[in-house]
């Protein structure tokens, strides 16, 4: 009769053998996830993407609140210049809907810390990913996928650039002719 620890040994085998099958298919998907298009990796692109999308909202919310400014300052410069009750009431009726769009504008407060909270997100995904890499024997975080295009017919749609090449307003308005 075998001894209980030869029993044991075509089964811790087996498990072994599992184990083993288990983490090479799991490096293989790891080494499926790698970059294919340039050093950066979906993580670092998408908060990148973020980043830039948080920026270009708190500009264009400043832009419009400097063009409220100045619509509100004019009109009243000339709500004290003129005596026209008519005119008057316009002019107030402007500085109602200027101080509306202040009023809306507090979206970008929101948007912002919202950006925020996804960024910290992805952030911590990209961080929990690298070790699970590092763990099934990368050398470091695989580089992620960056063919995470969007297609529309013959054209990748790639939005607004990051400090790369842009497609100027030109060729944009050509499109449409």
């Amino acid at each position: 009769m075998a001894s209980p620890s030869k029993r044991k040994k075509p089964a811790m085998a087996g498990k072994s053998a599992t184990l083993h099958h288990r983490m090479t298919a799991i490096r293989r998907e790891l080494d499926g996830l790698r970059a294919q298009h340039g050093a950066a990796d979906l993580f670092t692109a998408t908060l990148e993407e973020l980043d830039a999308a948080r920026d270009k909202i708190a500009d264009a919310t400043d832009a419009m609140l400097t063009a409220c400014e100045a619509i509100q300052d004019t009109a009243y410069a000339i709500a004290a210049k003129t005596k026209e009750r008519g005119t008057k009431l316009k002019l107030q009726k402007i500085s109602q809907q200027t101080g509306d769009i202040f009023e809306a504008c507090s979206f970008q407060d929101l948007t912002g810390h919202r950006i925020s909270k996804i960024s910290r997100t992805v952030s911590a995904v990209g961080n929990t990913f690298a070790g699970v890499s590092k763990v099934a024997g990368g050398k470091s975080a695989p580089r992620i996928l960056a063919k995470v295009n969007r297609i529309d017919g013959d054209i990748t749609l790639e939005g607004p650039q990051i400090n790369g090449p842009a497609i100027s307003q030109a060729d944009i308005d050509s499109l449409f002719d």
